[in-house]
């Protein structure tokens, strides 16, 4: 039997990689797409050559690693830009992925996509789990957690889609859905309903 491929989403900084890391605790296996992301921009790789060759040294840090918040201007400055970061690294990312997968032994895997709905990424899935709060909660979660300003968080959260847009990812998968508008142990409590769910698939 397959495994079952369950894509974990939701709007930046709604509390995607809280719920992961709460499954994670509980014993699922969690694959996180964020962090494969990280390691294919690692320095030398093929892929921040790539970016290194079309932006500039200007996006490294003295060490030669890449400076992330010089890369998210770059791409939130242009939709061009955005289009060409893209392309250079979400193939590898999910070629990364799939080989992970593979390599799993259990009866299901999470994966937390951050960009399931806006990149059309369903049909890798068997389900869909979204975490979502109201926009006042992101944005103050997302100033606190990446030290920004309101407008850079606004222009952050405007590059995604809205809430509405991607609860429509039930017309196409069967879909949890979380609301994490209040404390942590709120969060803890939805979550752990979800665990005894999901093994019981």
């Amino acid at each position: 039997m397959s495994i079952i491929k369950i894509a974990l989403t939701g709007g930046i900084a709604c509390g995607k990689s809280k719920v992961s890391q709460i499954l994670s605790n509980l014993g699922l296996d969690i694959i996180s797409l964020d962090k494969l992301a990280q390691k294919i921009v690692k320095p030398n790789t093929i892929e921040l050559k790539e970016l290194i060759k079309h932006f500039g040294d200007d996006i490294l840090n003295t060490n030669t690693s890449l400076n992330r918040s010089i890369l998210r201007k770059i791409l939130l400055e242009k939709k061009s830009n955005q289009k060409l970061i893209e392309a250079i690294l979400h193939p590898r990312i999910l070629i990364r992925m799939e080989n992970e997968i593979r390599k799993l032994k259990a009866k299901l895997v999470v994966v937390e996509v951050p960009l399931l709905a806006e990149k059309n990424l369903t049909h890798l899935f068997n389900r869909a789990i979204i975490i979502n709060c109201n926009k006042e909660q992101q944005l103050k979660r997302l100033i606190n957690r990446d030290n920004i300003d309101t407008n850079e968080a606004k222009n952050m959260v405007s590059t995604q889609f809205s809430h509405a847009l991607r609860l429509k990812l039930r017309e196409k998968l069967p879909t949890d859905i979380i609301e994490n508008n209040l404390e942590i142990t709120d969060l803890t409590h939805k979550t752990n309903q979800l665990y005894k769910k999901l093994i019981n698939l």
